[in-house]
């Protein structure tokens, strides 16, 4: 039987659900203009579905991936498993300090369910490991990375514009659930990760396209998404698109082993069209200056410090001091909600720091261990940086700029699988399973 399924049947299980995430806000589009008034739900919904779709779909694919290669390579040594999933071991371990939090702490209604905003239960953080990367780090046939990473690109460019014609032109009742220049995400910033992601995907595709039609789209989407992006006006991912733009001149020009000058002028497009942007919106140098003074204020006088990143300081700096009473196994999901809200006069319950939250809530073994797993997705791409194909340049380039963002947001049902389909495509495995896969 495995014999006769081709390993591309294989990787289309893993890959459909992915699919199916990718196109989930031009989904959500379609159905808010059909039914505005039913946003909040209907958004859930179709994630849930997914999740349970990746979680059922996804994990056969990955099954059916573990027994052929068993199969047409015999029963492999635990050294040559680990050698080849160095991320998925210590996210295997992220796993377990989830469940044994989980154990400690208590099977709270946050726990099972998650909150009714973020709805990040513990099954859903476990599922960011274990579903979405681990399903995406099987797909190695290039056109399913490149409809998976075009699906972003097409799908994100009607919600962009719309987006716009409604922040900028006139009301468009669709969009009325939702705050600000949020799309048909629930709040601006959420909508800022999606972006930055689809930015990079562009960028470096852009640059790395043969195809006239795929480069004019990839600039297509790269221009739009950007003026949506300065409309949004969230500096920790306009921060972290500029930064991720240079890693990504960076990356490409080692993988090519030259300066690649087309990656360098993405960067100076981003930079231009933030200028002419400004001609409109004043939102980005007023942002700067901002983040110039509170840099500024935090070497100089942390004391006092305690609105410098629109309060983030004070933020990080209580999360720390929650971490130091709890660094082993923490205070599970969403287990310092209440203080945080306390002290922030029921403004934020969340860290606004992905790190620091993965350390309060599963300890600081599971973040040392999550920081490690993706530290080695990048590491293996410096290894095997000369077999890189465009596609999973792109999908390291995109993780890169949801990791920097990280710093300043907080994880979310609907955004945070990103990160994990992107850090999967760009995992690149070593020689011994490319052999492999020339013998099938």
């Amino acid at each position: 039987m495995l014999d006769n399924i081709p390993r591309v049947y294989i990787e289309f299980l893993a890959f459909f659900p992915l699919f199916l995430f990718a196109v989930t806000p031009l989904l959500q589009l379609i159905h808010d203009f059909i039914n505005p008034y039913a946003h909040y739900v209907s958004y859930a919904e179709k994630t849930f579905s997914v999740f349970i779709c990746a979680a059922t779909v996804g994990m056969i694919g990955v099954l059916l991936y573990i027994l052929k290669y068993v199969h047409t390579n015999g029963k492999p040594t635990l050294k040559s498993v680990i050698k080849r999933n160095i991320p998925m071991v210590f996210f295997l371990f992220v796993i377990l300090m989830i469940i044994i939090s989980t154990l400690i702490n208590g099977f709270t209604e946050d726990a099972l369910h998650g909150d009714n905003y973020r709805r990040e239960s513990f099954f859903e953080f476990i599922g960011y490991f274990a579903v979405y990367f681990l399903s995406a780090t099987i797909i190695s046939d290039k056109r399913l990375k490149a409809v998976l990473l075009y699906a972003l690109i097409y799908s994100s460019i009607p919600v962009a514009i719309v987006t716009i014609l409604d922040s900028r032109f006139f009301n468009i009742p669709a969009l009325d659930e939702c705050a600000g220049a949020s799309a048909v995400f629930h709040q601006f910033n959420h909508y800022a990760y999606y972006l930055i992601i689809v930015i990079l995907i562009s960028a470096v595709l852009f640059v790395k396209e043969k195809k006239p039609w795929a480069r004019v789209l990839c600039m297509a989407s790269f221009l739009i998404n950007n003026v949506m992006l300065v409309i949004n006006n969230t500096f920790g991912c306009y921060l972290a698109c500029f930064i991720a733009l240079v890693f990504a001149a960076v990356i490409i020009s080692i993988t090519e082993k030259k300066l690649n000058i087309m990656s360098v002028v993405m960067v100076g497009l981003f930079i231009a069209i933030s200028g002419i942007m400004s001609i409109w919106e004043h939102t980005i140098f007023s942002n700067l200056f901002t983040f110039a003074g509170d840099v500024g204020n935090v070497i100089e006088n942390p004391e006092n410090a305690d609105r410098a990143g629109t309060g983030r300081w004070t933020l990080w700096t209580h999360t720390m001091g929650y971490i130091t009473e709890k660094p082993i196994f923490g205070f599970g999901v969403e287990g310092i909600k209440e203080r945080l809200a306390f002290e922030t006069n029921n403004v934020n319950d969340r860290p606004h720091n992905e790190f620091l939250e993965y350390a309060a809530f599963f300890g600081i073994p599971a973040a040392a261990a999550y920081i490690c797993g993706v530290f080695s997705v990048y590491l293996s791409g410096l290894k095997n940086r000369m077999k890189l194909d465009s596609y999973e340049v792109a999908a390291l380039a995109a993780a890169f700029a949801y990791l920097v963002s990280s710093i300043f947001g907080n994880t979310m049902y609907y955004t945070a699988p990103f990160l994990f389909i992107m850090l999967g495509i760009g995992f690149k495995r070593t020689e011994a399973e490319a052999r492999s896969k020339r013998q099938e």
